[in-house]
């Protein structure tokens, strides 16, 4: 049978009309997150982790908005195990929907504190352990700031320290976290000091008996993973401690602590030390002048090298967490610490440690709610993501490096020199910037949601010192 050509054009037109068609398609593929070994290493990596969903009520009494129902739900046995203690309202719903998703793939014990009743009655719906905080009970809405000098942030300050306060004081274990913190692994055997795991971690050179001396222990914003388990607590003295993370015990004087702290943040009292600039309009500022003053931060003398321990309150023990086993933004996101051997000194063999812990700070400009979760979504840590219609058809951009781009590399490698640079990056940033131009066109024009490629960075705004990123 003879075909004309145009019959024949027409069928391979229509041929790569249908491939189009169907390599456009979203491909499917399951929630999956990477697994790794004590020793930080990838273990199976395509194992598929489900999204966790609605559950069932547990057995026993309902959630009822009292702290006391939430805690028992969290803790059956009541107090000896850690708690990790959250607050946020419905404008913080997809922060608060992935963290408690990771707390409970984690098994971490957790308990939510409603900022509004319609954040209560989602949660207890949903099986999460939540009560009503005294600002659902009133006309309270979060503005959202950033700033911490809102009158909405003061009274969300107050609310969240006597909240604390008011759980130590019931015998808890606290590890009191942001929303837009994940927890990637249960932190109570090392809060704890598991024998088990102490045995394993004082071979690397991190052993967490420290942990046993303290009455509060704290995160850090500082910059370097490695400077930090290289040198303890004395590098994070010289830094922010950040209340993001913060564990207290209930030891006499955790508890007096916590009751302090709150009120301090309710009536800051006369004199410089709670006095501006940088203070004290939100409860981090506070926490950072109360342990700041008495009399000041430092290592105990005659402590060990690598001590975690800090001079603070005279009736407080101290502790600075590890950053490489309580991430901020900037190590986990940026730096990638928990995939790279740490420098030459700060542990034990070449593996990385497995971070309990990731909080998503450094992710500048707004800081909002936005940016934080599209830091969560590109490391695969986003589990309150809205499924797109099965119909959403899409355009990929594969990004290419473009000749002027390549030359400029190659004159910095030519002359021994780090292409990690502010030229490099304006000239990576102005082909980035036309690549997106047309690729926005072209998708706008064919009706499709474009798929963005993975950009490379030369240059980071923060010039902190960090670990050779």
């Amino acid at each position: 049978m003879r075909v004309s050509r145009l019959t024949l054009l027409l069928c391979v037109v229509l041929v790569l009309l249908w491939l189009n068609t169907r390599m456009m398609l979203p491909k499917r593929y399951p929630s999956v997150e990477v697994h790794r070994d004590a020793g930080g290493a990838e273990n199976s990596p395509n194992k598929a982790v489900p999204r966790v969903e609605a559950k069932e009520l547990k057995a026993g009494t309902a959630l009822n908005g009292e702290l006391e129902t939430a805690l028992h739900r969290a803790l059956p046995s009541g107090p000896g195990g850690v708690l990790l203690l959250t607050f946020g309202d419905k404008g913080y719903r997809a922060a608060i929907h992935n963290f408690v998703a990771h707390a409970e793939a984690a098994s971490a014990p957790h308990v939510v504190g409603a900022v509004d009743r319609e954040t209560f009655e989602w949660l207890s719906a949903r099986g999460t352990p939540s009560y009503l905080t005294a600002l659902a009970h009133e006309t309270y809405q979060f503005d959202g700031s950033n700033a911490h000098a809102s009158d909405a942030w003061a009274k969300f300050a107050r609310m969240r320290t006597g909240e604390i306060a008011r759980v130590v004081g019931l015998g808890y274990a606290v590890m009191h976290t942001d929303t837009d913190v994940v927890w990637l692994r249960d932190p109570t055997p090392y809060l704890l000091c598991d024998p088990e795991l102490d045995a394993e971690l004082s071979f690397r050179g991190a052993s967490c008996g420290w942990l046993k001396k303290v009455d509060v222990a704290v995160s850090s914003d500082n910059m370097s993973p490695g400077e930090d388990l290289r040198i303890g607590a004395a590098y994070a003295a010289g830094g922010t401690l950040n209340t993001g993370i913060l564990f207290i015990r209930p030891t006499a004087a955790g508890r007096a602590f916590a009751a302090r702290w709150h009120s301090i943040v309710t009536k800051p009292p006369p004199g410089p030390k709670y006095a501006g600039p940088g203070c004290c309009t939100s409860d981090q500022q506070v926490f950072g002048r109360m342990v700041g003053g008495y009399p000041g931060l430092g290592v105990p003398p005659g402590a060990p090298s690598r001590s975690r321990l800090l001079t603070a309150d005279g009736n407080l023990t101290l502790g600075t967490l590890p950053l490489a086993l309580f991430m901020n933004g900037h190590g986990y996101f940026v730096q990638h610490a928990h995939l790279r051997p740490p420098p030459r000194g700060a542990l034990v063999g070449n593996a990385p440690l497995n971070p309990y812990a990731v909080h998503a700070t450094y992710t500048l400009d707004r800081h909002d709610g936005i940016a934080k979760a599209q830091r969560f979504r590109e490391a695969g840590l986003w589990r309150a993501e809205t499924p797109w219609p099965a119909s959403t058809r899409y355009l990929a951009l594969n990004s290419s490096m473009p000749p002027s781009m390549q030359s400029k590399l190659d004159d910095y490698v030519r002359r021994q020199m780090a292409v990690s640079n502010i030229d490099v990056h304006l000239e990576a940033l102005t082909a980035y910037v036309a690549e997106l131009r047309d690729a926005l066109a072209l998708a706008l024009a064919l009706g499709r949601t474009l798929v963005l490629p993975r950009w490379t960075c030369y240059c980071d705004r923060l010039w902190s010192g960090s670990d050779d990123i």
